[in-house]
């Protein structure tokens, strides 16, 4: 097996874009695109296969075994398919990125998906208190139609690794168009929820619809207790590392 695309049934779709949102930092992508599919009961329609992917396999809660795969899921919003690729992992291989990223566009290809949002973290390396959501776009055309939602274009992303920045950089030279969303996010965080709710509250605009947030609410308020436990231990770091400083100092000058 190299990389294969399941598909339950037969599509047929009108205008469908395609939304991506796999593990990565803070699993930003991933939790919006499970959360975006449980709130507006999208269907599950298929599966991403790859020996490309880590090679674990997941124990479900009922004990049995489940290969290592990502879901595709379809939903129908204010007339409009979407298509939208979640999953817990991201190919283990250059090689296996590239490949992975050129099968989903022959999928957008074959089901006539011009369009592509990606949906990813951006990890600051430090404590994030109201976390942006940066854009990065395949034209200039495309930063002004996406220019009214609330994602900020003047950022310093230089890169982004994976298939979220693949599918857009490959996709652009197939003619596609699309967009980024990078959820600013510490970067030490397993998964960061209140990156996930500033991404969702832009995707909420982008897709007219209305999402319920009392489900992340609780994860939300865990996670800044958590960073205001970072906050307080690197603060205390701080003037531990500047206390030895000053004593060093007045040694030496003594």
């Amino acid at each position: 097996m190299t990389t294969e695309i399941r598909i339950n049934d037969e599509l047929d779709l009108e205008n469908p874009i395609l939304i991506e949102g796999l593990a990565g930092i803070g699993h930003v992508g991933r939790n919006c695109v499970s959360y975006l599919a449980d709130n507006l009961d999208a269907e599950k329609i298929g599966t991403i296969e790859s020996h490309h992917l880590p090679p674990y396999t997941i124990v479900e809660d009922d004990k049995t075994l489940t290969p290592l795969q990502n879901k595709v899921y379809q939903m129908e919003v204010n007339n409009r398919d979407i298509i939208m690729i979640e999953g817990n992992a991201q190919a283990s291989s250059a090689e296996g990125h590239y490949e992975i990223a050129h099968r989903v566009l022959d999928f957008a290809d074959e089901i006539g998906a011009e369009e592509i949002i990606t949906i990813g973290g951006y990890g600051k390396g430090d404590v994030v208190e109201e976390p942006e959501v940066f854009g990065a776009v395949t034209g200039q055309e495309v930063q002004k139609d996406y220019s009214s939602y609330g994602i900020s274009f003047d950022h310093d992303v230089g890169q982004i690794v994976g298939i979220s920045g693949l599918l857009l950089g490959l996709g652009k030279q197939r003619g596609k168009k699309g967009i980024a969303l990078l959820g600013e996010t510490p970067g030490f965080l397993m998964s960061d929820p209140k990156s996930t709710e500033a991404v969702l509250q832009v995707m909420e605009k982008i897709l007219e619809v209305d999402l319920d947030y009392s489900q992340l609410d609780d994860k939300v308020e865990e996670s800044q207790e958590v960073l205001k436990k970072l906050q307080n231990l690197k603060g205390s770091q701080g003037e531990k590392e500047q206390s030895q400083q000053q004593s060093s100092d007045l040694g030496y000058i003594g």
